[in-house]
């Protein structure tokens, strides 16, 4: 892995650097949430000195409060991207907002929630606020489709919920074991599930699905490992 210290681009204060650093703690706090991370562990899951960690950020709790953010920013970004009012077909965005909801599930993890609940309310409130306004576009895009004929008429809400309870349940590596399952093919299994819970035709050819394998495959590794 590629050291950030001492790379002349990566200033102290730069978003994008200070970003990129943050998203490294990710996989620990979904394992086991923030409240028992110090700074030296910060530091080497985000392979930088401690003294370097120091000059990109202050406190543990700035490093919270931008993750939190950054991702509510992103939210805001995708459903832009994912659910425009534009002539991108249906099933396209379908496969788009399955992917931001198994990347919403895999950051709302209960040891993460946990932390951010006791620690920082405010921020939790924030976070909860921003994913159910998401999860109303959501519903408001599913109730379109179902006008237009692509989706199968049915609850949205409860599509929505179901959607939350899976992919709780397929990033917990515990219940993977148990259910003797891996969660790249799970997660492509629960898409093809989905596809003909809520596609009128779904078998037939679309944009966005063919690539649909390899965009699990890399979230899987990035939900298990940190990578991809």
């Amino acid at each position: 892995m590629k050291n950030l210290e001492g790379q002349p681009g990566c200033r102290y204060t730069d978003p994008e650097c200070r970003g990129k650093l943050a998203a490294k703690l990710m996989s620990p706090l979904r394992s086991m949430g923030f409240q028992q991370l110090r700074m030296d562990d910060i530091a080497k899951h985000m392979d930088i000195s401690k003294a370097t960690l120091y000059k990109y950020f202050s406190s543990k709790d700035e490093i919270i409060e931008l993750i939190v953010d950054q991702f509510i920013t992103y939210l805001k970004e995708k459903d832009a991207e994912d659910l425009p009012e534009a002539d991108v077909p249906y099933e396209k965005r379908f496969c788009d907002t399955f992917v931001q909801t198994l990347l919403i599930a895999s950051y709302r993890s209960e040891p993460f929630l946990n932390d951010l609940r006791e620690a920082f309310p405010e921020l939790y409130a924030k976070l909860e606020s921003a994913i159910g306004a998401r999860n109303e576009r959501l519903c408001r895009f599913y109730e379109e489709g179902m006008e237009a004929g692509v989706f199968i008429r049915q609850n949205a809400t409860l599509l929505i919920l179901q959607d939350e309870l899976i992919f709780r349940n397929l990033i917990d590596p515990v219940n993977l074991m148990k259910h003797n399952l891996t969660l790249r093919n799970a997660l492509f299994d629960y898409y093809q599930i989905k596809k003909r819970q809520i596609l009128s035709a779904p078998d037939a050819e679309r944009d966005g699905d063919e690539g649909m394998p390899e965009r699990l495959d890399r979230l899987a590794k990035k939900i298990m490992y940190g990578i991809g």
